[in-house]
């Protein structure tokens, strides 16, 4: 029941901050429309390319051996902030020297300061918050990620001003960047304080090096291959659609992520679990909440879809009235990627990456062919129709290893069973003694 427990924590802490996200989100498109949302969201989709590949997925590893306890975390974490510092000056240097010109109206000092806050204070989150994780604290890291978004909600300027008069529609966005590095900062100085002890060895040995790079370089290909199998068709759409078109695609392509997070959510308490070798019937409680996944968003993504046409643009405003059909279109993807997450996770933790890597690579191939062909002549639609087959792809190859290691069958991943409501029942009870004991 331990497993069952820290699934639920991490899901009702997780689940907090992208509450906090949707509604940011959805303000900022309201407000500033799909032209300018749309171009904010599409920069800032390069920023985390650029943030995939200079990561070197060292968060992965951070997860995973100090779960496992067989790197000294203050090694760790000294070593983090030396990298993340790199970065953001080797950012900085770039964007400095290289780029002086604005893009679609945002002026070259925004994209300096955008890019190196981003890129930064990302790489500082990202990283220290995988010492919380592996020591399952998921309160920590998300109440840091909460603030940041409450405050980005607070000085929203409605009518042109927020409630700090110097905020205004022009300048909104210098704080809406500069919000990931006052985070990312605060998260290096929580992780010290809960976790980081002063020691003797303070620098990654060279079997250390290793052991990290051998795990981080799969991890690393992986990242780099979701980033194209979830963002890859937002280049095709830029190239060739309107603003308004890639605005309403990019916030269709967000809320099919709005599916992804409870998956992701429980994919985060997966893996230090496997990592630490604690399998608990793994297999069972994984096609559980891959069934159970399954059943509430078949359900969920039928009402959408009834409600849709008017429900989108009610929510995101009058600019946004493209989002239905690629919605639609969509579907079956959504359904596809999000029973797998948690399947993908079980693997990163059992350091079999190159299964994620391989069925992602596969549907990667077949979408940047067919975008290639076909987005240029059928816009968004194409686009949408195309990751949904592409995200199916993924998901078969993923079942069929799954099924071929626990014996399983394709109804335990999509047919719920009577027994699951008296499972589930079973862990939050559990998780009521365990407070009560507490």
């Amino acid at each position: 029941m331990q497993a069952g427990r820290t699934l639920l924590r991490t899901m009702f802490w997780r689940g907090l901050y992208y509450v906090s996200a949707f509604v940011i989100n959805i303000l900022i498109a309201r407000h500033f429309q799909a032209s300018v949302s749309g171009t904010i969201y599409y920069l800032s989709s390069i920023y985390a390319l650029v943030l995939l590949v200079s990561s070197l997925s060292l968060e992965s590893g951070i997860i995973y051996f100090t779960a496992r306890g067989e790197i000294a975390i203050n090694k760790l974490f000294n070593f983090s902030l030396v990298w993340s510092l790199f970065i953001g000056t080797v950012t900085f240097g770039a964007v400095y020297l290289f780029y002086s010109e604005s893009y679609q109206e945002i002026s070259a000092e925004l994209i300096l300061i955008s890019s190196v806050s981003f890129i930064f204070g990302n790489l500082l989150m990202t990283y220290c918050s995988g010492f919380f994780y592996a020591r399952q604290n998921f309160k920590m890291p998300n109440l840091i990620y909460i603030s940041g978004t409450i405050v980005l909600i607070a000085l929203i300027p409605y009518n042109g001003r927020s409630f700090i008069p110097a905020i205004n529609n022009e300048n909104y966005f210098y704080v809406y960047f500069c919000t990931f590095l006052v985070q990312g900062i605060t998260m290096a100085i929580a992780a010290k304080m809960n976790y980081i002890k002063n020691g003797v060895e303070l620098v990654l040995s060279k079997t250390d090096f290793k052991l990290l790079f051998r795990y981080c370089a799969l991890a690393f290909v992986a990242n780099l291959v979701y980033f194209l199998l979830y963002r890859i068709d937002y280049f095709f759409v830029e190239k060739f659609c309107t603003k308004e078109q890639l605005g309403n695609y990019i916030q269709v392509s967000k809320l099919g992520h709005l599916f992804f997070i409870l998956p992701t959510i429980l994919a985060s308490a997966v893996l230090p679990i496997t990592a630490s070798g604690k399998k608990e019937n793994i297999g069972q409680m994984l096609t559980l909440i891959s069934r159970t996944l399954f059943f509430v968003y078949l359900l969920t993504c039928l009402v959408l879809a009834l409600a849709g046409k008017q429900l989108f643009p009610f929510v995101f405003g009058k600019s946004f009235a493209e989002m239905y059909e690629p919605y639609l279109l969509l579907i079956p993807g959504i359904l596809s990627l999000s029973g797998i997450f948690t399947l993908t996770a079980y693997y990163a933790g059992t350091n079999r990456i190159r299964i994620n890597i391989t069925g992602s690579v596969l549907a990667v191939i077949f979408i940047l062919v067919a975008d290639v062909v076909f987005v240029p002549v059928y816009g968004i639609n194409a686009a949408a129709l195309i990751s949904s087959i592409g995200y199916i792809i993924f998901q078969v190859y993923i079942l069929f290893k799954f099924k071929k290691e626990f014996k399983t069958t394709l109804s335990d991943f999509f047919i719920i069973k009577f027994t699951d409501v008296q499972r589930i029942k079973l862990v939050l009870k559990s998780v009521n003694k365990n407070k009560n004991e507490v």
